[in-house]
């Protein structure tokens, strides 16, 4: 009965993106609030690059998230963030910003993120000096106009009620010229929508591929999964734990399966907004 269960949520929670919005932000107010674990710090699927020489140096605190880091690395590593104002919408536990702020330099880089208990724990186990944590939702969000020079977007837009509107607000907060860079898994069916609000976006698309192998490779690490299972046996509910191995991407569970037969690919894009010129620090 728990197995079934488990599959009709899992099918609601993929594929309605109402309630999947709505889920999540259950899920993880319940989760930051309850369990303020310092090594719970991504959530993400993980990259593994094919050629190592292009593997990001790491210090030996870091050594343990690497794969989820370069996912983070390979969205953002073409584009220099030095000196630069970089929001991420979709901060989740905070990991990937703070892997941000304390390696590429940026000037400053906010985090928002639509879970305020995530927003408070992120503050709390975060200190850099260039980093900030704000409660915001992707489809509103709290900043002004230009604002930002570069947007990021982590495995994150799968929850989102409306790709048109996250995309309207990214366009409208960044300054012109900026860089938005996303990457995210979506069913293969729903790929041509995206393409579509992508491209009534207002930006336009300088880099596009798919990296579905490299995810793949990450999610297959024994550490990796050994990791992941012991973290939602000890830190998450019973009744939810089911639901978080499968969307954690454990191996051989459902959106594992999906991601491993073709019926759901991950991609990376870079957007740049028009109305600007490109300048050194934006060239990819």
């Amino acid at each position: 009965m728990r197995e079934l269960l488990n599959k009709v949520l899992g099918f609601i929670f993929f594929f309605s993106k109402k309630t999947k919005h709505f889920l999540w932000k259950k899920i993880y107010d319940r989760l930051a609030n309850t369990y303020e674990i310092f090594d719970w710090a991504f959530m993400n699927y993980g990259f593994d690059y094919a050629d190592k020489s292009r593997e990001p140096r790491l210090k030996k605190e870091d050594e343990k998230y690497r794969y989820c880091i370069q996912l983070y690395h390979h969205t953002v590593e073409k584009i220099s963030l030095k000196g630069k104002t970089v929001l991420e919408v979709g901060s989740g536990r905070g990991g990937g910003t703070s892997y941000i702020a304390r390696y590429m330099f940026p000037k400053k880089i906010t985090g928002v993120d639509y879970s305020k208990n995530a927003v408070v724990l992120c503050n709390k186990i975060h200190s850099e000096d260039n980093l900030e944590f704000l409660e915001g939702d992707a489809s509103s969000l709290p900043f002004e106009k230009n604002s930002y020079d570069v947007v990021v977007n982590v495995e994150s837009s799968h929850c989102y009620p409306s790709i048109p509107r996250f995309l309207s607000e990214v366009e409208r907060v960044l300054r012109p010229g900026g860089l938005f860079a996303w990457t995210d898994l979506c069913p293969e069916k729903a790929m041509a929508s995206y393409e579509k609000d992508f491209g009534r976006s207002g930006m336009k698309c300088v880099e596009s591929y798919e990296i579905t192998d490299s995810v793949l490779r990450a999610l297959n690490k024994e550490t990796i999964n050994k990791t992941k299972n012991s973290l939602i046996k000890n830190n998450v509910p019973l009744h939810l734990r089911g639901l978080m191995k499968d969307f954690s991407g454990i191996k051989d569970t459902g959106i594992y399966k999906t991601l491993k037969d073709g019926r759901t690919k991950y991609w990376f894009k870079v957007f740049q907004k028009t109305g600007g010129e490109k300048n050194e620090s934006n060239t990819l």
